[in-house]
């Protein structure tokens, strides 16, 4: 029987790139990079939803961008699920899973992979309250590079092809995040980069171990760069529109691209101003996803 005091709902934290440096394919035709990542406080919601009769769970979505996610085994909720039935030797057959689709698809907020990482959590929470941490990492790691960033949903630095991560302890920061309703593929996104062929070092020169505030991070920020950012403004030249407007609002203290896009990204001095942004956003652009948030 559940038990009643777990959680069975939980937020799957959207992801931003606040900066993306990204080098040349290697042998292997992957990109190493170097990626400064935090979470925002807004995202989709993962839940388990308990059945009366065993059988093997399913995978519901609404939301407002729940049309053509798919809720078959394609989906990475359920290649995390499947994962951890191998791993543990238990079949989930107590539950359903149902996603609430807040976050745009294909919008560089590393949405999937941060659903994957909160079914885990539950699943764990449900059936496996011993498994380890180290355990349930290498489950998300085989959803793809991201995916044990999104597990932990925590400040890193991420390095590799992304699934190297120093933790760093930085400052809650107030941001607005919009996306203009462009579904930006990041295969194609690469794909346009490695034709720019433009590759510069991906080390980060500044310290970012050493943030205490937000100015510091300011300007450790203005030494870096989203590599993934020209090629995506120039497959969808919309993007680079939001990006002169965006930088060009009195509250932004540094807007960009996260990750191969299409949601940008501006930083605030405060929550009141990201909200009050926000709010000129959303009269500006009434067909955009505008969210003020707090990334941490």
């Amino acid at each position: 029987m559940t038990d009643i005091s777990l959680p069975l709902t939980i937020l799957a934290r959207a992801k931003i790139n606040l900066y993306l440096h990204v080098a040349a394919p290697d042998a292997k035709n992957y990109h190493p990079l170097q990626s400064l990542v935090m979470f925002a406080d807004v995202g989709d919601e993962v839940a388990l939803r308990p059945k009366n009769v065993p059988q093997e769970a399913r995978l519901t979505c609404d939301g407002p961008f729940a049309d053509g996610v798919p809720t078959d085994d394609s989906n990475l909720i359920l290649k995390a699920l499947r994962r951890f039935e191998m791993v543990t030797g238990i079949n989930i057959d107590r539950h359903d899973i149902h996603l609430t689709k807040n976050l745009p698809v294909a919008s560089g907020l590393g949405g999937g992979s941060a659903d994957a990482g909160a079914v885990l959590h539950l699943l764990r929470a449900q059936y496996a309250p011993d498994l380890t941490d180290a355990a349930l990492e290498a489950i998300a790691a085989t959803t793809g590079a991201d995916g044990a960033m999104c597990l932990w949903a925590e400040s890193a630095l991420a390095e590799g092809y992304g699934e190297r991560l120093t933790k760093l302890s930085l400052p809650a920061v107030p941001a607005v995040l919009i996306n203009p309703g462009i579904a930006c593929s990041t295969p194609d996104v690469y794909g346009q980069y490695d034709r720019l062929g433009q590759f510069d070092p991906i080390e980060a020169s500044a310290p970012f171990r050493s943030i205490i505030n937000i100015d510091h991070l300011i300007d450790a920020l203005s030494e870096t760069r989203n590599d993934l950012e020209a090629p995506a403004v120039h497959l969808h030249p919309q993007i680079g529109d939001f990006l002169t407007g965006l930088s060009g609002e009195p509250e932004t203290r540094l807007a960009r691209l996260s990750g191969s896009g299409a949601t940008c990204f501006a930083l605030c001095d405060t929550l009141a101003d990201a909200k009050r942004l926000a709010e000129r956003l959303i009269e500006k652009y009434p067909q955009s996803w505008v969210r003020a948030c707090t990334l941490s």
